[in-house]
């Protein structure tokens, strides 16, 4: 059985839950100004699920490649890619620490080093458009858009629809519930095919 993230299961959670607004709408039509506001407050509480997912899988597959890294020695990818990423130089701490430490014991401050650097990058994360995808994933080694080019095109296309509707951009018609929830499915279908592969690149159980 494929193995998905801990942090997989809080999005379906918070997913479900954020189906309960348009609980009793109609399928196909917007029948009032009250539908389309709750519409709309759907498209918004799905968006910052997804939003928080991303920035936690991208948080969790770091902190699970430094406990298996403390745990067996072997350095997994992401930590060489976010080293990178952030420019963490090894022979900077190299040179901070005392003669007796062992070379496992720098690595692991400087991967602490590089994981507090893209934790700030996550904090600063506002969105799930191309820029802030390659925010959360360039410095774990993924490309999302090169991974799933419709996965990043539509995680593009509802982070402008949120944008829209959040700071009345633009006069866009909301879809009827069953668009709404037919484009929300199809999304966690895409994202649970990416979850997927974090977890078996990695072969750790992403939960922080």
């Amino acid at each position: 059985m494929t193995e998905s993230s801990v942090e997989f299961g809080k999005l379906e959670l918070a997913l479900s839950e954020a189906r309960g607004i348009i609980l009793g709408l109609p399928e196909h039509d917007v029948a009032s100004r009250l539908h389309e506001l709750k519409l709309r407050s759907y498209v918004l509480l799905c968006h910052a699920a997804i939003e928080e997912y991303l920035e936690r899988v991208s948080l969790a597959v770091l902190s699970n490649s430094l406990k298996a890294f403390e745990s067996d020695g072997c350095v997994r990818d992401p930590l060489l890619a976010a080293c990178s990423f952030y420019k963490i130089v090894l022979m900077n701490e190299v040179s901070s620490r005392s003669a007796g430490d062992h070379l496992n014991d720098v690595l692991d401050a400087v991967f602490r080093r590089a994981i507090a650097e893209h934790r700030k990058a996550v904090d600063e994360n506002h969105g799930v458009k191309t820029k802030d995808q390659d925010a959360l994933f360039l410095p774990i080694g993924v490309r999302l858009f090169d991974f799933d080019r419709l996965l990043s095109q539509s995680l593009n296309s509802y982070g402008t629809l949120r944008g829209e509707f959040a700071h009345g951009f633009g006069i866009r018609t909301v879809a009827p519930k069953a668009g709404q929830e037919s484009k929300v499915r199809n999304m966690l279908d895409l994202v649970l095919t990416f979850d997927n592969f974090l977890c078996e690149r990695h072969g750790v159980k992403l939960e922080n």
